[in-house]
């Protein structure tokens, strides 16, 4: 947000554990402000399962009343929530193959050229936005 020059409201950011019980409590504390926000991206898909269940404790409605998006595309969750959850993918495939190069040049006593890989990440589009 701050590279697009927006501002960033620290409040709208609620730290957890990567669960779904920490999802739930994240949300219940969001959906508790007296601005309740209109949509939530959540750090990975079992955070959003449990903002699922916040939301629909205060009989709100995804997405017509709040949108979810999850990151990282477990399919077993984000393709069975109702509605099915909007994600980022992450491509583990590609991550892991990257990290084995990179394991192997350091092995053979390469130098890498970077600590950092940038990966696409692409939206997998359903129904919770």
């Amino acid at each position: 947000m701050r590279e697009a020059g927006l501002p960033v409201d620290e409040g709208l950011i609620a730290p957890g554990h990567a669960t779904a019980d920490a999802g739930y409590t994240a949300a219940r504390t969001l959906l508790d402000r007296p601005d309740r926000p209109t949509a939530l991206f959540c750090g990975n898909d079992r955070t959003a399962m449990g903002a699922y269940d916040a939301i629909k404790e205060r009989g709100l409605r995804i997405p017509d009343d709040i949108a979810v998006i999850g990151f990282d595309n477990q399919e077993l969750i984000a393709a069975y929530l109702r509605p099915g959850l909007t994600t980022v993918a992450l491509p583990f495939e590609l991550m892991g193959a990257k990290g084995v190069d990179m394991l192997g040049a350091l092995t053979a006593g390469e130098p890498l050229d970077t600590t950092q890989v940038t990966v696409d990440c692409p939206l997998i589009e359903r129904s919770s936005v």
